[in-house]
């Protein structure tokens, strides 16, 4: 079964996400001239810091966005395991190498989270890697992780695949 991004989910969470950015530092550049008693050169290299600042931070959300755009499947289950892409890298997981899936709750939604067997288990040499050794640390530390805004799947259909797939080894908690 293969589990698309939920495109238009993604693409309006996104957008929100950026106003609510630019609504921060337009509140900031509020304080900074209504409360600061600056002078005026002051207050021009405050109101350029802030700005610049704005542009970094929604540059490098805009970029993280398109490069997770661009990865239309990121979590295929299948007959032998778990075929996780994202903008990191892939990893192909076999059903023995997986810990535990559950769905959790998070101050920012519902996620799923793919546990892996740990790395001194000889399960774990089956894993194929093509992530990042520093992406792997993370990845063995808090598992996969996976927004369920935009993973296009119900929960029920999330849980039955992998019943389904793993032929009954691993169930989502």
């Amino acid at each position: 079964m293969e589990i698309r991004l939920a495109r238009t989910r993604f693409d309006l969470f996104a957008a929100f996400v950026l106003i609510v950015y630019a609504a921060i530092f337009t509140a900031l550049v509020w304080v900074a001239t209504a409360v600061l008693d600056l002078g005026d050169t002051a207050l021009t290299v405050v109101m350029a810091a802030l700005v610049v600042l704005w542009l970094l931070w929604s540059g490098t959300y805009v970029f993280g966005w398109t490069r997770m755009r661009r990865v239309d499947i990121p979590l295929a289950l299948r007959g032998f395991g778990i075929f996780a892409h994202s903008q990191f890298g892939t990893l192909e997981v076999p059903w023995s190498a997986v810990g535990s899936a559950a769905i959790e709750r998070a101050w920012n939604g519902r996620r799923l989270r793919i546990r892996l067997v740990p790395p001194t288990d000889p399960r774990r040499a089956d894993i194929v890697n093509h992530v990042h050794p520093r992406m792997m640390k993370v990845v063995d530390k808090e598992g996969m992780r996976y927004s369920l805004r935009i993973l296009d799947v119900s929960d029920e259909q999330l849980r039955e695949a992998f019943v389904v797939q793993s032929g009954g080894r691993i169930r989502v908690g």
